[in-house]
């Protein structure tokens, strides 16, 4: 090979590797800016996402919370005579509280005991105690913390029914919650 075709075999190399070097397009800022645009409406689309979840849940704790209290308004928990054991049954409006207490977290919560009228004033009194200190055990054995919860007995006063018989007295062996 002749020092001539070595040259041109050169310069032709020198002139495909320029070339190949050059041949990509300059970024523009058009591009870029375009980049920008739809990297910010993707942000946009998922904060407007999360506020749209966010506000789903705001509205369902919401409903959850008014479904609850509906449920419980007005409930109370009876008792047997001389008794202060929770029954069964009376659970499930206990749960029915702890679980409303846990989704208010300023709550607080006052459960009132009441008697029959036999038995002496304090003998009354100290049973309602007992049966509100009762129904405040199990709340907490649910979840709720005892600061949350206020404890009186009423006793024999304030009777639903002011009538002298059995059916009168079941009823006002109670504990009640008001908030």
């Amino acid at each position: 090979m002749s020092f001539k075709s070595i040259t041109q075999l050169f310069l032709v190399g020198f002139l495909g590797f320029t070339l190949v070097g050059c041949s990509s397009t300059p970024k523009t800022d058009s591009d870029s800016s375009n980049k920008d645009v739809a990297t910010n409406q993707v942000d946009a689309d998922i904060e407007a996402a999360k506020r749209a979840a966010a506000e789903r849940a705001a509205a369902d704790l919401e409903a959850k919370k008014a479904e609850l209290k509906a449920a419980i308004d007005g409930k109370v928990v009876h008792f047997d005579f001389d008794m202060s054991e929770i029954r069964p049954s009376d659970y499930a409006l206990i749960k029915a509280h702890a679980d409303y207490m846990s989704l208010v977290p300023g709550a607080s919560l006052t459960v009132s005991g009441y008697c029959d009228e036999r038995g002496t004033r304090e003998y009354n009194l100290a049973l309602g105690e007992r049966r509100a200190n009762a129904v405040q055990n199990a709340l907490v054995a649910e979840g709720v913390s005892p600061s949350r919860i206020n404890v009186i007995s009423f006793g024999e006063d304030n009777p639903v029914d002011e009538a002298h018989s059995e059916s009168a007295w079941a009823k006002n062996r109670r504990a009640e919650f008001s908030y």
